[in-house]
């Protein structure tokens, strides 16, 4: 299933990228791993964000191409379209990656920290000895 049309990929990229050098900012913020991987998400959100405005804005400038339907006499103006990513046209994008990374960040933070959680005090089984074999009758131990 294709899930982008045109330009719109670079969506991802942008964020994956923004998160990718969110990863180092975020561990100098904080040492918590939680903290640390928020920061991240904001991060990414803001770089997916400003590169799909800007990618949507230098795609669609300009004058498009101007149609005059036979039938109407109506003037029809077309243009260069960034395509879109999870049929969201791509400009749309810039407002709707700093909003997911604000709350990707708002779900890592409120999640309990991984280090925190210690495993149960596992308690060892007495063991148990194994049942002895039965003889079958007219049977003679080996010795």
């Amino acid at each position: 299933m294709i899930v982008w049309s045109g330009w719109g990929f670079l969506v991802a990229i942008f964020y994956v990228v923004g998160f990718l050098i969110g990863m180092p900012v975020g561990s100098m913020v904080s040492a918590d791993p939680n903290v640390a991987t928020a920061v991240s998400f904001v991060f990414a959100g803001l770089v997916a964000g400003l590169g799909s405005f800007l990618l949507a804005r230098q795609i669609e400038k300009g004058e498009g191409r101007a149609f005059i339907d036979e039938a109407t006499q109506q003037r029809i103006v077309v243009r260069k379209h960034a395509g879109s990513l999870f049929f969201v046209p791509t400009r749309y994008w810039a407002y709707i990656a700093p909003v997911l990374g604000i709350g990707l960040a708002v779900l890592m933070m409120t999640t309990p920290p991984v280090d925190a959680v210690e495993p149960a005090a596992v308690q060892a089984a007495p063991v148990a000895e194994a049942p002895a074999v039965a003889e079958a009758p007219g049977m003679t131990p080996a010795a």
